[in-house]
């Protein structure tokens, strides 16, 4: 159990000069605090110096700007993975946009069938998207709050005890080389013991999210029904299944996810005073029928966030869902910060949920007497409706920006429910200039299907 000082950070920030701005705690692959655009927004902890020794007494050393709990370290960022950018990586994610947004050329198409037959390419692209991917993230939620800052809490897969499981059934194997009833059981409680690490994992995030008084916290991480699959599989086969017998990998996969949400569910409880926001997954699925974690945790302080293309239609590879699902926002070529100074534009569900991210940060900034739950209402109810969207969210709708932040501004001399409503009246829905675009996809890279993963 980790142990605080009796004049915690909320308090001490209350003497700071920059009080009333949001902190926003960026749960990723790390940032690149040096970034021209990031640095001046970067959260500084009140309580700690950087001399080797634990101040603040919370258990973590010199976490001056945040934590990497994948390495137990105050280190936020790899920066040998710069390299890795090259004019390669740069076309094939202007050519996603490009594809995405109806503009690819059959040259650009080609290009990519060649490019993704080349497996040295596909590995290089692959880490330096997970590299990049937090930085990204970090300027969407910066972008249009001047105020902000940022904490880094780095996040990259737990160590996998899958590997234990294997073991296991090559244990039970002795006895019987075929799925055996038991066999299937020992798989199932193996897979529960991998979510439970998963559990513990986001329960210390979110125990440090809370300490730190972080007002909002992004999450575009997490794993769908294909992970798990992928996870899932080889265990099968090495059980004596078959490991393409898909309701087996469902069945399996499903149980799974939904161990893993509710074990996660923590990182929620653990910090009711911080609003969470989830990417929905890329998978273009229903969470409603496939649990995706985190985001089918659905907490009165969390948000669930699928991708649009602008106002104007669904991202196709987006998750959806009636109810999982609260709400869209733009996740195609959205350009952001990256390490090293530079800017690119990605696509996923990782980049449509640091934008509602971002604006419930401006709300916070707007009326810093708002609870994450009337953040919430605040957002999800200031939504500009899409008939394209009924049935794929609860509330039918992609974020409105200015209407929320209309709405923070009213609920200062009126109620929450009062505030929204009167913003409806005062600010209209987003216009944007109408394009075509494909309803296939190239979908967003493919990052590593471990059990916490980017979106």
């Amino acid at each position: 159990m980790f142990h605080f000082r009796h004049l915690s950070i909320a308090a001490l920030m209350c003497f700071a000069p920059w009080a009333q701005a949001s902190t926003i705690a960026v749960i990723d692959s790390g940032v690149d605090i040096t970034h021209p655009e990031l640095s001046n927004k970067i959260w500084t902890n009140p309580l700690e110096r950087l001399n080797a020794k634990d101040d603040d007494n919370n258990g973590y050393i010199d976490d001056i700007n945040g934590w990497n709990f994948f390495a137990n370290s105050n280190e936020l960022i790899d920066l040998q993975y710069e390299s890795l950018l090259n004019a390669d990586i740069e076309n094939y994610f202007v050519i996603q946009t490009k594809f995405l947004q109806g503009k690819a050329t059959p040259e650009d198409i080609a290009w990519i069938k060649e490019k993704s037959a080349d497996q040295t390419f596909l590995a290089n692209l692959e880490k330096y998207a997970t590299f990049a991917h937090g930085t990204h993230v970090a300027g969407i939620t910066a972008k249009g709050n001047d105020n902000a800052h940022i904490m880094t809490i780095r996040l990259i897969p737990v160590a996998n005890p899958a590997a234990s499981l294997a073991r296991d059934i090559e244990r039970a194997n002795a006895q019987d080389r075929t799925l055996t009833p038991f066999k299937k059981v020992l798989l199932k409680f193996g897979l529960k013991t991998l979510a439970g690490a998963q559990g513990k994992a986001f329960g210390q995030v979110g125990t440090y999210a809370g300490n730190t008084s972080a007002d909002v916290a992004n999450a575009s991480l997490g794993i769908g029904v294909a992970q798990a699959k992928n996870v899932i599989a080889p265990l099968i086969k090495l059980a004596g299944g078959d490991e393409t017998d898909d309701a087996l990998q469902t069945e399996m996969a499903s149980y799974f996810l939904e161990q893993v949400v509710a074990s996660q569910a923590v990182i929620t409880t653990n910090a009711p005073k911080t609003l969470f926001v989830f990417a929905a997954g890329n998978d273009g699925s229903d969470n409603d029928l496939y649990p995706t974690s985190p985001a089918n945790i659905g907490a009165s302080n969390s948000i669930s966030v699928g991708a649009s293309i602008n106002y104007q239609a669904p991202a196709p590879f987006s998750n959806f869902g009636k109810t999982k699902v609260d709400v869209f926002a733009p996740g195609v070529g959205i350009l952001s910060t990256t390490p090293g100074g530079n800017h690119m534009e990605l696509s996923g569900t990782s980049q449509a949920a640091p934008f509602v991210a971002g604006v419930a940060a401006g709300v916070k900034d707007a009326n810093p007497a708002l609870s994450p739950a009337d953040i919430k209402a605040i957002i999800l109810g200031t939504v500009d409706k899409k008939d394209f969207l009924k049935d794929k969210a609860a509330t039918s709708g992609i974020t409105n920006r200015d209407r929320a932040l209309a709405a923070a501004e009213l609920s200062k001399t009126s109620n929450v429910s009062a505030a929204i409503k009167a913003s409806l009246i005062s600010v209209p829905d987003v216009t944007v200039a109408r394009v075509h675009f494909n309803s296939d996809l190239i979908k967003p890279v493919a990052l590593p299907s471990s059990i916490v993963r980017a979106l």
